[in-house]
């Protein structure tokens, strides 16, 4: 049995590298300990180990982050630098692992992880895919043979016109994952895919550039030396911007629960 190695990059001074603005009304603070709660409680059942990649955290995060079985370590990186460690980190983790790179702003679903085992743990037989004609199987290629990568996110821009594109379906027990090309630096992947792949991620930290990671680590029509990039639809986190909400879950609702959770928890 792998164990899940969660590396959860977090840096609760800045709101947004981006500028973009948070839903609901959340400060950053607030943001950061309802989107680990979330992770924490979809994957508490499983084997993992969680690394937390501070970057100037206050200590009133701090204090939070210490309420759970996990490493805290806290610098001052900036985002370029914290991505780079996060690399070099599950570079040394073993191969047969699952690492989740995981940025402090995504709101998990309390089956999420459930979910992405089934798919994992069944991927040989789910992401199966041969040619219906013998003289097309050299054009065909069976993606469960490819290095593996897994986005827990439904991308609302992903269906806008520009951003559409024919891909792959798959069907697991609990839900349909879709192929697609483009995540953010939150991601899973095996640790010898992270290894087989090592100098571009490297490379793509250099202006946290996740359009470069996307394009040399995610097959679309051809795959030649790249991987398959899956999501989930419905979507099992979201992305906490403004106007980038996944479609089809009432992250409201899971923001109210956890919130909940959360006063409970620090009373």
């Amino acid at each position: 049995m792998f164990t899940y190695r969660v590396i959860f990059r977090t840096c609760d001074t800045v709101n947004s590298v981006h500028g973009a603005k948070r839903p609901f009304g959340l400060d950053k603070t607030t943001l950061v300990k309802l989107c680990f709660l979330s992770l924490y409680q979809s994957i508490k059942h499983l084997p993992h180990e969680i690394f937390i990649l501070g970057d100037k955290l206050s200590d009133e995060i701090q204090a939070f982050f210490k309420r759970f079985p996990v490493t805290l370590t806290n610098g001052v990186y900036g985002n370029d630098e914290s991505i780079r460690q996060s690399f070099r980190l599950a570079q040394g983790y073993p191969e047969t692992d699952w690492i989740y790179f995981c940025e402090d702003d995504y709101l998990h679903q309390p089956f999420a992880f459930e979910y992405i085992h089934e798919l994992i743990t069944h991927r040989n037989e789910v992401l199966k895919r041969k040619s219906r004609r013998f003289y097309l199987a050299p054009f065909t290629t069976d993606t469960s043979q490819l290095p593996l990568f897994i986005s827990p996110v439904d991308d609302a821009l992903r269906y806008k016109p520009e951003w559409r594109f024919q891909s792959l379906l798959f069907l697991t027990r609990f839900n349909h994952w879709r192929q697609t090309s483009h995540t953010t630096f939150t991601f899973l992947t095996e640790g010898k895919t992270v290894r087989q792949f090592a100098n571009v991620m490297m490379e793509s930290a250099r202006g946290a550039r996740d359009g470069l990671l996307s394009r040399k680590l995610y097959g679309r029509l051809t795959f030649g030396n790249k991987g398959l990039c899956v999501s989930p639809i419905p979507s099992l986190a979201s992305h906490m911007q403004e106007n980038e909400l996944s479609p089809l879950v009432d992250w409201t609702r899971l923001c109210e629960r956890y919130k909940l959770e959360l006063e409970q928890l620090e009373r």
